[in-house]
């Protein structure tokens, strides 16, 4: 079983750490947040940024948020268990992996409002999904990648199949195939956000196969595939979640950053405003929660030009991306 590090803000107050008693979880505020994370607080990546989010809200609802890290596996239903009996207005779940144990808990307490955080539908009561618009950052770096590449092998690299990462990779194949109808397209998981080594292998089959642009949202194992990248020449890395450029630089044609504190802030204030339905809440380069890094010149002016107008055909409406399948 991982440590568990629970903690309770009070607006102005000290922070105290310690495992949960009933004692403990009482939330005696008007507003308050409790986050169940997948890796640690300071990973860097996902789960750091889901932190984020929930001290954002912390900042600006003068919430009492609380937080268990590192959860895996059949911990993750415990942890909302534990938090549903405190009656925290609000239960995030900062990983696809934890729907079914939020469809669970959930049904056990009508009253508490859940939130997954990934494309889930919702049960139109009392747990909905805040999820990117997936589609839009998945079909751009498909374009992005479609034009760079010499070979015409692209490829699309996720840590696990969820619902948001295959929505992403579709979403590639769909907008590599609008610049390039000839061009294949390997879409490959990892199995693992942690595990370096598997991505490293899974990078260099996909280059073994021609690949030489790979589009990689696997998290701190996705660092294990830049590495690649950065050593193979001829060979190009589109990033994710944050701008990667420094992990390979000249190699990482551009990343997407994902504001994750940001899509978690605007989930809550649904939530705060009561008009939270248990569906699904999708926001996307409209709300500024995403957008792509900057090219710096590793596409030619005529190419950037391209992405940028794809870009604002999609903000315009013009263009809809948001077919999922």
């Amino acid at each position: 079983m991982s440590f568990l590090t629970f903690i309770l803000i009070s607006c102005g107050g000290a922070n105290t750490e310690k495992s949960p008693t009933s004692e403990d979880l009482e939330p005696k505020i008007d507003f308050s947040v409790a986050m169940v994370l997948p890796g640690l607080i300071n990973d860097k990546s996902w789960s750091q940024a889901g932190y984020e989010g929930l001290t954002l809200v912390e900042k600006e609802f003068g919430a009492k948020i609380a937080y268990v890290e590192n959860s895996q596996g059949t911990e993750a239903e415990k942890y909302l268990r534990y938090f549903a009996q405190a009656d925290f207005n609000l239960i995030i779940a900062h990983s696809g992996g934890y729907t079914s144990a939020s469809k669970t808990v959930a049904s056990e307490f009508p009253r508490i409002k859940f939130a997954v955080i990934e494309p889930y539908a919702g049960n139109n009561k009392n747990l909905g999904g805040i999820a990117f618009r997936y589609s839009e950052m998945g079909y751009l770096t498909g374009v992005v990648a479609a034009l760079k590449t010499k070979t015409n092998r692209i490829a699309y690299m996720g840590g696990e199949k969820y619902t948001s990462t295959e929505e992403e990779a579709l979403a590639f194949e769909r907008g590599a195939k609008a610049i390039n109808p000839k061009v294949k397209v390997l879409i490959n998981w990892v199995g693992s956000w942690l595990d370096e080594d598997k991505a490293k292998t899974v990078a260099l089959n996909q280059i073994a196969s021609g690949a030489d642009v790979l589009a990689i949202d696997a998290d701190k194992a996705g660092n294990g595939a830049i590495k690649v990248v950065d050593q193979t020449a001829g060979v190009y890395g589109i990033g994710w979640v944050e701008d990667q450029y420094a992990l390979a630089p000249g190699k990482i044609l551009t990343s997407v950053i994902q504001r994750i504190p940001l899509l978690i802030f605007n989930g809550v204030t649904l939530v705060k405003q009561g008009r939270w339905e248990g569906k699904l809440y999708r926001f996307g380069m409209g709300e500024k929660v995403h957008e792509l890094a900057p090219f710096r010149g590793l596409l030619s002016p005529a190419q950037a030009a391209r992405v940028n107008q794809i870009q604002a055909d999609i903000l315009s409406g013009k263009l809809d991306v948001s077919r999922v399948n």
